[in-house]
């Protein structure tokens, strides 16, 4: 099952050829919004790590306090939408059938916002005529000295109606931010998908605020001299121990692999925590030792 695509940063692949001791690492920002703690993570990183060494009976990577590549679990845009979509009983697993799922849905919601917010606008110019004319009729009353019994009670009746009626546009509006929300957390999520499946992006113009940015679930970096590790999406631990491992790979120097199961393959298809023979001859191409 296609689920998300892992890439890495063009400059990511910084290591020596000839270098044996372990790469070192340490743990940097675990964003409490996943609900993961700490001990919980560092597990999950150890066990990543591991997968690279148990072939080889050797630590190619060992926690340091000081340690060269920083670790860490970001909770931003990606993971929210993801989060809110799944919180509305929405079925994401990335997946082409997802995909034309989620598009479909999408058309049927911004057929509704457009709806709601024709009538939400119109119902605002016409509470806006009435509360104007209602204020320039007791204005005019004042100006006069005062106002008949009959004329009094039938301006506090439009005054009353009008109330209710502020009341029901501030929740209608309310409900048209959600939609506003729901629609642009679902083009996060539909693009991301189509990244997965080499499927059209959505234009996103005219889309409330959707964010265009690429999603990844996880990414390693090597930039300015520092190197980092990041993980943006967690499902369970058994994929996050995946996608740690996949990334540790890249730390390691390894580039993607054109095999579907192999830890290096670019999209997540299989959940085996095992190297595939393709992982670990890269693994021996990258030290010749082996």
């Amino acid at each position: 099952m296609l689920v998300i695509l892992i890439i890495v940063a063009t400059a990511s692949v910084k290591a020596s050829k000839s270098c044996q001791r372990p790469i070192t690492y340490r743990l940097g920002k675990v964003d409490e919004r996943f609900n993961l703690s700490r001990d919980n993570f560092e597990t999950a990183v150890k066990m990543a790590v591991a997968i690279w060494g148990k072939p080889f009976q050797r630590d190619f990577s060992r926690e340091d306090a000081n340690g060269a590549i920083e670790v860490n679990i970001i909770y931003d845009y990606r993971q929210e939408a993801t989060d809110k979509l799944r919180n509305l009983n929405y079925k994401i697993d990335h997946s082409r059938n997802s995909y034309e799922e989620l598009k479909s849905r999408l058309e049927t919601l911004k057929a509704e916002y457009e709806s709601k917010r024709i009538s939400v606008d119109n119902d605002i110019n016409d509470y806006n005529t009435r509360a104007n004319a209602l204020n320039n009729d007791i204005e005019s009353w004042n100006k006069k000295g005062g106002v008949p019994q009959s004329v009094y009670l039938q301006l506090m009746k439009e005054k009353d109606e009008l109330s209710v009626f502020r009341e029901n546009l501030n929740v209608r509006q309310e409900e048209t931010k959600a939609l506003t929300d729901t629609i642009n957390s679902l083009v996060v999520v539909i693009n991301e998908t189509a990244l997965n499946n080499n499927l059209d992006m959505l234009d996103q113009q005219n889309i409330g605020n959707a964010l265009g940015r690429e999603f990844c679930e996880g990414l390693y970096e090597y930039r300015n001299g520092r190197r980092a590790i990041t993980i943006y999406q967690y499902d369970n631990e058994r994929r996050l121990v995946r996608v740690l491992a996949h990334e540790f790979g890249h730390a390691l120097g390894l580039n993607h692999s054109k095999n579907k199961e192999s830890i290096m393959y670019p999209i997540i298809q299989s959940d085996s925590l095992e190297l595939t023979e393709d992982d670990i001859a890269a693994l021996k191409e990258r030290f010749k030792s082996y």
